[in-house]
């Protein structure tokens, strides 16, 4: 009897433990989440037309044509830049062209990670994150709130192109 009490016990303690363990989130938690997450789409996109923009002006009058650059561009991609034929003033404006990308692209990250510690925090950025892959009823209300926050982006962006 005495065993089957303990037995009892202890799954119940391991159940209360279980049940603390899960997190629990409000709207507002995962509103500052997705708000964050709408930003970060929003601006990778920008950072991409500017850089697809600024390869052609950084190449101009430069010895490295736009189709010449793509080919460097795919080859290094796939760690094979060795096998392009290309001169070295081709490459020297091919890695300088790497060299600006690269620092839009860290300045892109440092916002991000400052957003994140400070709209978000990054105890709560890293629970949910985990919890977005985890549970699925934390995933449908967040899908809910960014897709609603995500047309409000584009109904405003819209208003400001206009």
């Amino acid at each position: 009897m005495k065993k089957g009490l303990l037995m009892i016990l202890m799954l119940v303690g391991i159940f209360a433990v279980k049940a603390q363990e899960e997190e629990s989130f409000t709207d507002e938690d995962l509103t500052k989440y997705a708000t964050v997450m709408v930003w970060a789409e929003t601006e990778k996109d920008n950072l991409g037309k500017l850089v697809s923009d600024s390869v052609s002006i950084w190449i101009e009058g430069t010895d490295l044509e736009t189709s010449k650059y793509i080919e460097i561009s795919k080859a290094d991609k796939k760690g094979e830049l060795e096998t392009v034929e290309a001169s070295e003033g081709e490459l020297a404006v091919y890695k300088e062209v790497q060299t600006k990308i690269d620092n839009k692209t860290s300045t892109f990250k440092e916002v991000y990670v400052t957003k994140i510690k400070e709209d978000i925090g990054a105890g709560l950025y890293n629970k949910l994150k985990k919890a977005l892959k985890a549970d699925d009823e934390v995933k449908v209300r967040y899908d809910a709130i960014y897709a609603e926050l995500q047309s409000a982006d584009e109904a405003e962006s819209k208003d400001t192109e206009e």
